[in-house]
């Protein structure tokens, strides 16, 4: 296996935007499942707890807008941003990343929902 550091810049670039197009429809599943959850009463769930925060910070969250957002989540090479920022508030947060480890591969951290995304397409 290589390591980050042996690659090419361009193909680690796209790695990671492979690896952050695939999570957008996933964030859009989050959506209607915590969507489902809160209007069946399960309001304690992950899901339903991040549609919730959504709601209070002021923006209304609905299942066509997220479908929407998730369809056109398109990270740039960097200028990637959090697809679940994305697809639940519609705002770009810039992601970090964290260099892999013996313990953990490649990781893009959003600073502002504390989502955690692996890089690598493994």
């Amino acid at each position: 296996m290589t390591t980050p550091e042996t690659e090419t810049g361009p193909a680690l670039e796209e790695l990671r935007l492979a690896a952050l197009l695939r999570q957008a429809p996933l964030e859009f599943a989050r959506v209607v499942y915590g969507l489902n959850d809160r209007a069946n009463g399960r309001a304690g769930t992950m899901a339903a707890e991040d549609v919730a925060r959504t709601v209070r910070q002021g923006s209304p969250v609905t299942r066509e807008r997220a479908e929407q957002r998730a369809r056109g989540y398109l990270p740039l090479a960097g200028h990637e941003h959090c697809p679940r920022c994305w697809v639940f508030n519609g705002v770009k947060s810039p992601l970090h990343f964290r260099d892999s480890t013996e313990e953990r591969p490649e990781s893009a951290v959003c600073k502002v929902c504390g989502a955690e995304y692996a890089t690598t397409l493994d």
